[in-house]
Order: structure tokens, then C-alpha cells, then sequence
């Protein structure tokens, strides 16, 4: 039969004719069942979509695929970004090809930059000339880390090339600090592999930016970034620009409780016995607590330029030669649980929190928590401040001795300093956040301020009932265990006391 034959069958019909051929088909030894072509596409109709009792066998068109993201037909930049991360969530700073227990800030930093198409993720670090102001390792965070790195843009680079205005400055900085470190390596990336053509130095004058607006850099990376790691701010570099090697100092903070283990002031102790005179604000008799006054003695003796090769982490793969560094300022000062610092106060209560402010131009490896874990000991009474006087002599201690440094935890990379005119720090296309409280001009930021201060607010929200916690279940726990009994120490005498070192846990 002809097809136009069909025409007027109706579908029951159809259906029957094509049972009863199949059925001549399979009966015939003649026929390979095999090489009868089978439908592979049925036409939809108002009918067939309401009630088809079966699709099997119907083909979905394909999918078009995404076309590729070509980053070789954009302009692009260098800029230098701003970025805080709690530490306690991650591995460490510095990416590492193979598998770690937590993720790495800058793994999860990289991949927020591919997600926004800032970078080709293929390139990896080389490909977008990544640098690094201070490496952190596991537990320890960062208030105010620094990369830099050349990323798309919808700008780009005016005509021509110059060096920074920081090029001399830097030049300088890198013959005074050849081999400075930050708190945890000596490697740094100072070349820039994949960016051997003449590239661009991006202009910071408003004239050839106010034509275009650039991309909201901050915005992208933190609609994309766990609330963990929090971009703050960016600014346009010069292409010599290295956010390790072009930093001048490095600012840490060590938080820590003057209560010494076993008494960490998570259960209050009674009030201590008033000070002797109206200048003495920590106790330094209470057995139960850190004698800070000790401990600032011992700090202060670190400032200026000294050997502290018995203040580090000796790593021999490292090849380190040069184990001088200069301190710049070494203070402790109490803060409230804010972060505030406190005023000078004639109470004899004890603050809740100490902190070390430590600033210098380089670090060595470990080198923060090595001297922390020194002020510990001095603060717990069983050394005397002039220990530090001593490592600090290397004709008389020739070889480090073994101790135990201080838990990364409460360490915090807090800020980084460059020469000044190096970086015009921005928020999204807007200047200065300080700049914007001056003049009162912050049309734009305001929603994404509320939203970075939310991220900060709700977390600190779920740490304080955290804390809450901890001190609900001593408290349960004390009526059923006793606490232990305070071990009277003198600098003389050794005993069972315990600092908050990195073997005990403390912080963890």
C-alpha cells in the first residue's frame, strides 16, 4: 500500500496494521528481526502530549554546548586584593597539588576566581603570576593577607608600560630583607611564568578609568566565597609589583587567656588578692595566672635587630643563611572579647584576653609562635625574662634548644604595610572605605558592607554560644570533679605546670 493510503486511518488502526506486520515479520525465516528499522522519533501533537502511553525510544534533542570562555579576547590587569580568612577551617594558606585533610585558603581562593572568570583555572598559580604577602599554616588566620595577581578586566591597561612608583622603595626593601619570611616559609613565587610579553601596567588616574566601570571585584569573589574567607578590598599595581617581596613589615597579633592551664579562666577563679600599689593592674602572685608584667619584659627585649636563629623552626630543606630579622614593636595589651583594646585600668581583675602585637619586617619560620611559646614560659614563672636575652646571644647558645612552640590558633596575620603611593585600596569601583566616612559619599557600598559585616556577626554569634556552652558543661562538670589544686611554681623551681603550647591542645 501507498503511504497516502494511510491517510485517513485512525489511529486504533494504525496501531493494529503495524502489530499484524510485525507479527508476518517474526513468523518469516526469511526476515532478520535485527535489520527491520525501528522508529526512533514520534512527532508530538496536542493529542500525543496530553496521553502518549508510552515515550521509550523517543531521542531528547541534544544540548548545546557552552562555548568556551576565550580569555585571550579580554583585557586584563594586575591588582593586588585584600582578604581575611578564619584559619581554624583550613589547611594552610599556600596551594598544594595533593590531597590535604582541609581545604587550602588559596585553592578555594583560585577557585572562586575561576567561577568568576577572572583567571583561566588551567593556568593554575604560574599562569596569573600569583604572589603572596606571608604564607599561614594550619589553624592560623588572616586579618589582612595580600596577593597579587593579573585577572580579566573590563578596562585593562593604558598604552605603554612604567615601573611603580614603589620601584625604588622596593628595590631597597628586598637588598634589606633578601631572605625575610613571613611566619611559615622562605619560598617565594617571584617569577612571573606566562607573562613573559611586554604586559600593561594598568593607570590608577580617574581620567582613564572614569570612562568605563571596572568589575566589582569584591562583589564577585565574596557571591561565590565561604563566609570563611572574605574579600575586603583591591587596588590597581604596578607589573613589578610583588605582594611578598614588594611589603616593607608585617604586623601579628597572638591572642591568648592569662589564666595558665589548668585554670584557663573558663570557670572565673576568685578575685585575687588586691595589687600593692595603684600602678600594678595584673596580679603577678596569683598562682593561677600568666604574670604579664614578666611576660612584656621579656617582649620588649626582643625589639630591634638580632640573630633568631633559636627563635624558629630550623627547616634544612629551606637552605636558610641569614637568620636576622629586625622587631619592630613588641607589645602586650589587654583587649575585651570584641577586640577592643581596653583603657589602662586600676581594677585588679584580669582582663578575659591578652594580646601580643608583633611587627617586623620579615619572620622566620614559626618564628611568632616560637617566641610566644618563650613569653608562656616566662609568664608562667619558670623562666626569667632574661632568657630571651640569652637565646638572643648565639656565641653563647650555639644550638637551639628543644621546646615546644605555641599552638597557630589564636596566631593572626593582621595586617601588611607597602610604600606608600604602592596600593589605592578599593571597594568594588569606589575608593577608601575611610575616604567615603570623610566625604559621606557611600551610594553603592552599603549593601554589600551589610552583607560582609552579616557574614562576621553570624559567625561570631555561633562562637559566643559555643563558649557559652563551654562554660555551662564546667560548671556541670564541677559538681562532680573536683579542680585541681594550684601548684605554687617560683623561677627556681620546676614542677607540673603547663603552658598553652601546641602539645597541649590549647586553643583546639
Amino acid at each position: 500500500m501507498s503511504p497516502s493510503a494511510y491517510a485517513n486511518w485512525s489511529k486504533d488502526e494504525l496501531i493494529e496494521r503495524i502489530q499484524s506486520l510485525e507479527a508476518v515479520i517474526s513468523s518469516s525465516p526469511k526476515i532478520d528481526p535485527n535489520r527491520v528499522p525501528k522508529p526512533t522519533h514520534f512527532p508530538r501533537n496536542d493529542a500525543l502530549a496530553a496521553g502518549s502511553p508510552s515515550t521509550e525510544g523517543v531521542q531528547k534533542k541534544p544540548k548545546k554546548q557552552p562555548k568556551p570562555f576565550d580569555f585571550s579576547v579580554y583585557p586584563k590587569r594586575k591588582i593586588a586584593l585584600k582578604f581575611c580568612y578564619f584559619g581554624w577551617e583550613y589547611y594552610g594558606l599556600a596551594f598544594q597539588p595533593e590531597p590535604t585533610p582541609l581545604p587550602m585558603v588559596e585553592a578555594v581562593l583560585l577557585q572562586a576566581l575561576g567561577e568568576c572568570r577572572l583567571i583561566d583555572p588551567e593556568g593554575g598559580l604560574e599562569g596569573c603570576g600569583w604572589s603572596r604577602c606571608g604564607r599561614t599554616d594550619r589553624n592560623v588566620s588572616g586579618a589582612g593577607q595580600v596577593v597579587a595577581l593579573w585577572v580579566r578586566s573590563a578596562i585593562g591597561a593604558t598604552a605603554g608600560t612604567r615601573r611603580g612608583k614603589a620601584a625604588a622603595s622596593v628595590s631597597s626593601a628586598i637588598a634589606q630583607d633578601q631572605v625575610a619570611s613571613t611566619d611559615a616559609d622562605d619560598d617565594p613565587l617571584s617569577s612571573l611564568p606566562g607573562l613573559d610579553e611586554d604586559v600593561p601596567t594598568p593607570s590608577t588616574s580617574q581620567d582613564d578609568e572614569g570612562l568605563k566601570e571596572e568589575l566589582k571585584y569584591v562583589r564577585m569573589l565574596n557571591s561565590v566565597l565561604p563566609r570563611s574567607i572574605r574579600v575586603l578590598a583591591w587596588s590597581p599595581v604596578g607589573d613589578d609589583f610583588d605582594a611578598r617581596f614588594s611589603c616593607m613589615s608585617r604586623h601579628y597579633k597572638y591572642f591568648f587567656s592569662p589564666g595558665i592551664p589548668p585554670y584557663p579562666l573558663i570557670v572565673s577563679p576568685p578575685p585575687p588578692p588586691e595589687p600593692s600599689s595603684s600602678n600594678q593592674t595584673e596580679p603577678s602572685h596569683d598562682p593561677r595566672l600568666l604574670d604579664i608584667s614578666l611576660m612584656r619584659d621579656a617582649a620588649a627585649r626582643l625589639v630591634g635587630e638580632h640573630d633568631f636563629r633559636n627563635f624558629c623552626k630550623i627547616d634544612p630543606s629551606k637552605q636558610v643563611d641569614n637568620y636576622n630579622r629586625r622587631i619592630l614593636s613588641a607589645t602586650i595589651i589587654p583587649v575585651d572579647t570584641l577586640g577592643n583594646t581596653l583603657p589602662t585600668s586600676e581594677s585588679s581583675s584580669p582582663p578575659p584576653l591578652y594580646v601580643l602585637d608583633l611587627k617586623g619586617n620579615g619572620f622566620l619560620y614559626h618564628q611568632v609562635r616560637h617566641i610566644m611559646a618563650i613569653l608562656f614560659l616566662v609568664g608562667a614563672r619558670l623562666e626569667a625574662p632574661t632568657i630571651v636575652d640569652t637565646l638572643l646571644d648565639t656565641s653563647t647558645i650555639v644550638t637551639k634548644p628543644v621546646y615546644n612552640m605555641a599552638d597557630g590558633l589564636p596566631l593572626v596575620l593582621w595586617d601588611c604595610s607597602y610604600p606608600e603611593g604602592a596600593l589605592d585600596w578599593r571597594f568594588d569601583d569606589r575608593p577608601n572605605p575611610n575616604t567615603l566616612q570623610q566625604t559621606g559619599d557611600n551610594e553603592g557600598t552599603v549593601e554589600s558592607s551589610r552583607n560582609l559585616f552579616y557574614d562576621f556577626n553570624l559567625d561570631g554569634s555561633s562562637h559566643t554560644i559555643k563558649v557559652t556552652l563551654l562554660n555551662h558543661f564546667a560548671r556541670a562538670a564541677s559538681q562532680w570533679h573536683a579542680a585541681p589544686p594550684a601548684h605554687l611554681q617560683h623561677p627556681g623551681q620546676r614542677g607540673s605546670f603547663r603552658v598553652p603550647l601546641e602539645s597541649t591542645g590549647y586553643g583546639t
